[in-house]
């Protein structure tokens, strides 16, 4: 327990701090919208999700998404952030940057069992806030169209989980 928060904080202060010979990117006022695809270790299933982008500043790009973990192991969820990105293009080129990630979530997870007795679903769901930690790494193919692939930890009260994905973003 002591190494995960431990490594939790290591994340979140390496994130903080921006890496050497990497220069901001993202223009102020652009925006983006997208879709995911991905992978989530706490039920080992498949996730779908949409997102939107906003950038307040070349080094402030706050991005709301929902995710859909589609049911395994008798459990789904469906996942609310709000995440602070922040972008650093790579020196030697003007197409890929690499982003950081810090957020807030909402998760509502649902257990899916079956009362042997009454036959009856005994569905129950949790809810409950928690956090974001991770990184990606973006490529705009063209002026208005970037792919990405990222990863995070959500951070929640019984339902922590490691999120990866792969997105396709129309950039405007």
């Amino acid at each position: 327990m002591r190494f995960r928060q431990s490594a939790l904080a290591a994340l979140a202060a390496a994130s903080i701090i921006a890496p050497s010979g990497l220069s901001a990117e993202v223009k102020r006022g652009q925006k983006t919208l997208g879709v995911s695809a991905g992978y989530v270790t706490l039920n080992r299933s498949a996730s779908a999700g949409l997102n939107f982008s906003y950038a307040f500043s070349r080094h402030f790009v706050l991005a709301p998404s929902v995710d859909y973990v589609f049911r395994n192991e008798n459990l789904d969820g469906m996942l609310l952030n709000v995440d602070y990105i922040g972008p650093w293009q790579l020196a030697a080129s003007d197409k890929w940057f690499v982003y950081h990630i810090i957020g807030l979530n909402y998760g509502s997870w649902s257990t899916h069992a079956v009362d042997p007795v009454s036959n009856d679903d005994v569905t129950s769901r949790k809810s409950h806030p928690g956090l974001n930690f991770g990184a990606g790494v973006a490529f705009d193919v063209k002026p208005t169209l970037r792919l990405k692939v990222q990863g995070k930890y959500n951070w929640m009260k019984h339902h922590s989980s490691g999120l990866f994905s792969v997105g396709i973003s129309y950039v405007f």
